[in-house]
């Protein structure tokens, strides 16, 4: 299980996705319980920075076009 308070980035910047039910389409074409999922917006965070800390913590997100605008997100799922 993930333990965002080991990552002072992605806990600023997230959502939880079963909050937001405009995006909880895409989390159900993905293997996985919607619950289990994170979301990180690219319009509201620092995006690069979010992404740097995923990658040197080694934890796997997947990057999505927003279907509501021109930005994008991220989903991280919370089981790894």
């Amino acid at each position: 299980m993930l333990n965002i308070n080991k990552l002072p980035i992605l806990n600023n910047n997230h959502e939880y996705l079963i909050d937001n039910e405009d995006y909880l389409m895409t989390a159900k074409t993905i293997a996985g319980q919607e619950s289990d999922y994170l979301i990180v917006y690219s319009y509201s965070t620092d995006f690069l920075e979010v992404i740097t800390e995923l990658i040197s913590f080694n934890i796997e997100f997947s990057h999505h076009p927003d279907h509501l605008s021109d930005e994008s997100y991220l989903l991280i799922n919370t089981n790894q």
